[in-house]
């Protein structure tokens, strides 16, 4: 049973690692106004799923995005480091 929460863990946390780094890209290309060239800059979530379409236009937007993202990849990481101490733990 905790191997297979663990698998699901572990794909979760590398979904949200991947998703906080789009938002951490956007949030760059959002702090470099050169790179905008006056064009709201997109992610690729957004351009390919939709995720927070039209909500992301100011900088403020794009750091809160990828704030909550990034304290939700910690906690999932946090989790994921619990299951394997257990895991560790149950194999002695």
């Amino acid at each position: 049973m905790v191997q297979i929460l663990r698998m699901v863990s572990a794909v979760l946390l590398v979904i949200s690692l991947f998703v906080t780094t789009d938002f951490a890209v956007n949030l760059a290309g959002a702090l470099v106004p050169e790179l905008q060239d006056g064009i709201p800059y997109h992610s690729v979530l957004q351009s390919w799923f939709g995720l927070l379409e039209g909500s992301l236009t100011t900088r403020a937007d794009f750091f809160q995005a990828f704030a909550v993202s990034a304290w939700i990849s910690f906690v999932l990481f946090a989790w994921n480091m619990a299951l394997t101490v257990v895991s560790w733990l149950q194999k002695k």
